[in-house]
């Protein structure tokens, strides 16, 4: 955890109950002890102070990490409700960005397409809310790619630390190392599974659980 903003963040998810503990099944079909879920951000001050979070993140990466950041890409459909927000906030900071999302199916009538917005030789940064076996962050890539944007980076929300599926995937002790290995593309978080484990917040037992499914899809978590 660098900085209070993560640890704060980490706060205010496990107090709002958006990251919880029981028995979930991940995208990727895993079974996982913990869940963080988006759709709980369901009210405007839930979802202004998320928002305000990842603002924050953005604008320490781009000081920090010396990113060149244009756009702001939200894959649906989540995506899309947080870059609208993040931009809003952004702008109170005095950092006017552009956002981009894509649709589901693509539009046939009207201005046709299946992106809104425009990535056209922008420096577009992806949001998403967590990162896991890593299919949504790979898909966004190609997709930002081919509408001829330049990723500049990805920022999630919760970097889970798992390992991708595909068989290159055992190459990389997770799936954000594999990732920046492949695409070049670096890939930023709010928190990761480290920071929660470490961050005072959560029983032993859920520890152990956390321990015991990294163990079987991803790094080890000291």
């Amino acid at each position: 955890m660098n900085s209070d903003n993560d640890r704060n963040f980490l706060e205010f998810v496990l107090s709002s109950n958006v990251l919880s503990f029981g028995k979930f099944k991940t995208k990727a079909g895993r079974d996982s002890p913990y869940f963080f879920n988006t759709g709980k951000f369901s009210n405007g001050k839930l979802l202004a102070t998320l928002a305000d979070f990842y603002a924050k993140k953005i604008i320490y990466i781009i000081k920090h990490h010396k990113l060149s950041i244009d756009c702001l890409y939200g894959p649906a459909y989540k995506g899309i409700p947080l870059v609208s927000a993040i931009t809003v906030t952004l702008y109170h900071y005095s950092l006017n960005l552009e956002i981009a999302y894509d649709r589901k199916e693509e539009k046939t009538h009207g201005e046709g397409g299946q992106i809104v917005g425009d990535v056209n030789g922008k420096n577009v940064l992806i949001i998403d809310d967590v990162i896991s076996a890593g299919l949504s962050s790979k898909r966004a890539i190609e997709f930002v790619r081919k509408q001829n944007g330049n990723v500049s980076g990805i920022l999630v929300a919760l970097d889970r630390m798992e390992r991708g599926e595909s068989s290159d995937s055992e190459n990389f002790k997770n799936t954000t190392e594999e990732i920046m290995a492949m695409t070049g593309v670096p890939v930023f978080s709010l928190a990761d599974l480290s920071d929660l484990k470490n961050c005072g917040r959560i029983d032993s037992d859920n520890a152990k659980q956390i321990d015991l499914y990294i163990q079987k899809y991803g790094s080890c978590v000291k």
